[in-house]
């Protein structure tokens, strides 16, 4: 018997199945799958395929091929490039460390990078591909405590809500895509992903069900204003002829035809950008602006605990929340001014 042929009769072993009158059946996409994940490796995207396999997260694994995609490619450019994971070397790791700090990345997005990486030889180590991880040598740049995402102010927050015409269905839109973001301060990812059965009642409180980084799932209270936000949005569309279902998204890109997918978030960019420039609001904005604003607020206002802030946040770690003040400058309660050598002569 060949080696195809033997190949094939292992294959179809493992996926039988037996029916109630005992006869056998064979599940052929299990047995493609079989097929297919068994099939010798001949290049890096191969094992990267194979790692991205852990993550259950469709975004997760999004942001990691992203991110390894572009030290692959950085290689590549150094005609330096890669088949197997044993020929990464620590050089490449510092090299591609120093690049993305040249080009003035953020801190916290070179090292989002390299821990990208970094994970994908510690799996390859776990995956016996190699004996050790050799970026484990590397250092990381610091993160920075500060971060440049800069956040409105409130009459800033206040002309946006407003500006939009909602009298036509784009402007009902990106109304409330603003609303969610400035008082629920949503991810940009997890405002487009929201679903009409992610409402619900839990004990006594209507919440709304966020699936946010790393797949956890929070619950965000809907006070009284996003409750009135969110009805008059879907007063809007029901008198357009547009009825949500369970499982549609919120977010409806045309009313003639609803969305199979959620909008692309670059459209929520766009929306933001476009109302802080009508506005000749002249700083540098994005969703994520939004993000930070209602998180600055509940700090400026000191009117709920650190700790709940960061829980409706989605932060695991209240130090990240810290870094989100993005309004207080810290210059007025400054002790440079209670400096004073002459009070104490």
């Amino acid at each position: 018997m060949g080696k195809k042929a033997s190949k094939d009769l292992i294959i179809q072993q493992k996926t039988k199945a037996v029916d109630l009158h005992g006869r056998v059946q064979i599940n052929e996409d299990l047995a493609r799958k079989f097929a297919e994940a068994s099939q010798k490796k001949t290049s890096i995207n191969d094992f990267m395929n194979e790692f991205l396999m852990q993550f259950l997260s469709p975004d997760t694994k999004t942001a990691y091929m992203k991110d390894l995609q572009f030290f692959f490619d950085f290689l590549r450019s150094g005609n330096a490039a890669v088949t197997h994971p044993n020929e990464i070397q620590s050089f490449h790791f510092g090299l591609y460390r120093d690049h993305l700090i040249e080009r003035g990345l953020a801190s916290a997005t070179v090292n989002r990078r390299l821990v990208c990486i970094r994970s994908f030889m510690k799996w390859s180590v776990a995956a016996r591909l190699i004996d050790h991880n050799p970026l484990d040598v590397v250092k990381l740049p610091k993160i920075q405590t500060e971060s440049p995402t800069l956040a409105f102010d409130d009459e800033e927050v206040v002309q946006m809500l407003n500006a939009p015409d909602t009298k036509t269905h784009r402007g009902a839109l990106h109304r409330i895509s603003m609303a969610l973001l400035f008082n629920l301060g949503l991810r940009r990812s997890e405002l487009t992903h929201i679903r009409l059965m992610d409402f619900a009642k839990e004990r006594g409180h209507t919440v709304l069900r966020i699936h946010g980084k790393g797949d956890k799932v929070r619950l965000i209270p809907i006070n009284d204003i996003v409750h009135q936000e969110i009805q008059t949005y879907l007063d809007h569309l029901k008198e357009n002829g547009v009825t949500l279902d369970f499982e549609d998204y919120l977010l409806q890109i045309d009313i003639k035809v609803k969305n199979e997918k959620p909008i692309d978030g670059s459209t929520i960019y766009r929306i933001i950008e476009k109302y802080a420039r009508n506005l000749g609001i002249n700083k540098r904005v994005s969703p994520h602006s939004c993000r930070a604003t209602v998180i600055s607020h509940l700090l400026d206002t000191q009117s709920a605990p650190i700790r709940d802030v960061a829980i409706f946040a989605g932060h695991a770690n209240i130090t990240t929340t810290e870094r989100y003040d993005k309004r207080r400058e810290n210059l007025k309660n400054s002790a440079a001014y209670h400096v004073d050598y002459k009070k104490t002569s």
